[in-house]
């Protein structure tokens, strides 16, 4: 019987098969190298554009639920600040509400009626726009009022929910003007306001509440109110916050017309970098001030 020999590769063919597979290999890289890195820098880009986007519709959301007159931006436009409305309609006029003063109102309508509502915190807001601009909270006419607690009163009582109208008790009030609001327009607003804060040493846009009220808008993450606010949330992380330069860098947020005009058009901006890709978004939010 013959004998069979042994069969096999050689080492000179082993490296020749992988010298020549290195170099396929090394062609497939480079062609597959920009589609890849492609594919990558578009997931980073949607990330970021996906997390701006919420973060600016939260804010959209927020401040076209402010009450009238009361969203103020800082110099710098990093800050924004508003008290919230929980709730509003238009009340039976009670002439001594504007005079001698009054006790409660009554609304048209029911507005109690879904809404979570925290008698002896949360205020009854009515025409608030008697201060004085410079925010020293007296008696002179201007904006921001109710920062000084003008055109408010803390309601002890909300009764009539679910009925035909409701009946929002406070302590004895005098509101101003003596003619009440034109629009007979009524909020139940939050005891306290909201901040939100572009933090550029964090590099974080915060979402800030639950702190007291001040004539000047409050501007230092680090002390004052908010630093001691019981709600400090963040909204958007890897956040530019650049510092602002007058012609060439615009601001976080910024407020066309304020609290002065009916109408104005408040304008923030978010940019979010990472991952060597970074995303600027802009968002516009229409403000009524008509009180």
């Amino acid at each position: 019987m013959a004998k069979q020999l042994a069969r096999g590769f050689t080492l000179i063919e082993a490296i020749a098969v992988i010298l020549i597979l290195g170099i396929i290999l090394a062609g497939v890289a480079v062609f597959m190298q920009k589609p890849v890195q492609g594919y990558v820098s578009a997931t980073a880009r949607a990330r970021l554009a996906d997390t701006a986007d919420t973060a600016l519709r939260r804010i959209g959301r927020d401040i076209r639920l402010a009450l009238p007159n009361s969203v103020r931006v800082d110099a710098s436009g990093l800050f924004v600040e508003f008290i919230p409305i929980k709730t509003g309609g238009r009340y039976v006029q009670n002439d001594a509400c504007f005079s001698t003063g009054c006790t409660s109102v009554t609304t048209q309508g029911d507005i109690l009626t879904n809404v979570t509502i925290t008698t002896g915190s949360d205020l009854v807001a009515i025409y608030n726009q008697y201060n004085n601009s410079g925010n020293d909270c007296s008696a002179a006419t201007g904006i921001y009022s109710a920062y000084c607690g003008h055109g408010l009163a803390v309601l002890t009582a909300a009764t009539g929910a679910g009925t035909t109208s409701d009946t929002l008790s406070f302590a004895n009030t005098i509101f101003v003007p003596p003619g009440g609001s034109p629009t007979r327009r009524v909020f139940i607003v939050a005891a306290s306001p909201v901040t939100y804060a572009c933090d550029a040493g964090a590099g974080t846009l915060w979402r800030i509440s639950g702190y007291a009220r001040q004539a000047s808008q409050p501007v230092s993450l680090a002390s004052g109110v908010l630093s001691g606010a019981s709600s400090k949330v963040p909204l958007a992380t890897n956040v530019t916050c650049p510092v602002i330069v007058a012609g060439t860098t615009p601001p976080r947020f910024s407020y066309a017309g304020g609290a002065a005009e009916r109408n104005s058009l408040l304008s923030a901006w978010i940019t979010l970098s990472s991952q060597g890709e970074t995303v600027s978004l802009l968002h516009q939010i229409h403000v009524d001030n008509t009180p």
